[in-house]
């Protein structure tokens, strides 16, 4: 063998030329971006699933749809969370949040506490707000539903 070199014409060609370095870039951009997606999508459904809580299995699947609806719409338009807790048990509220309204219902005594943010109160009609605090439930409670 000689000590000969072949050469191609137009001699070495550079590895990351820009077009191919801008493609990678976009690569990895387009990855950490589904990644982030995805992870939030996980983070929404998760914090869903603690928003509406049948501990008691009374409510049926379509109505719990309907209430994780309702509370993503919630969330979305206004800011305010939705928070239900249904429970065979006494239902204590949370500390009082700006941003959640807070139903609990007790079904072994026919109890319910809610929790409506002062500036949804002022917007709601004040016996709704009213309502819902004392005695709208009591027609459920009494139907058995």
């Amino acid at each position: 063998m000689s000590g000969e070199k072949i050469e191609l014409e137009g001699g070495a060609k550079r590895r990351f030329t820009p077009p191919r370095f801008l493609l990678l870039a976009c690569v990895l951009l387009g990855t950490v971006w589904a990644f982030s997606l995805h992870f939030e999508n996980i983070a929404n459904r998760i914090a869903q699933d603690n928003e509406i809580v049948d501990e008691t299995g009374t409510l049926p699947p379509g109505r719990v749809a309907l209430l994780r609806d309702a509370s993503r719409a919630m969330r979305e338009k206004y800011g305010v969370t939705l928070r239900i807790l249904v429970r065979s048990g006494p239902v204590k509220a949370p500390p009082d949040d700006p941003k959640t309204l807070f139903i609990g219902l007790d079904t072994a005594s026919s109890a319910a506490v809610a929790s409506i943010p002062p500036l949804m109160a002022r917007a709601l009609p004040a016996e709704l707000a009213a309502r819902l605090q004392s005695g709208y439930f009591d027609p459920y409670f009494a139907a058995g539903a």
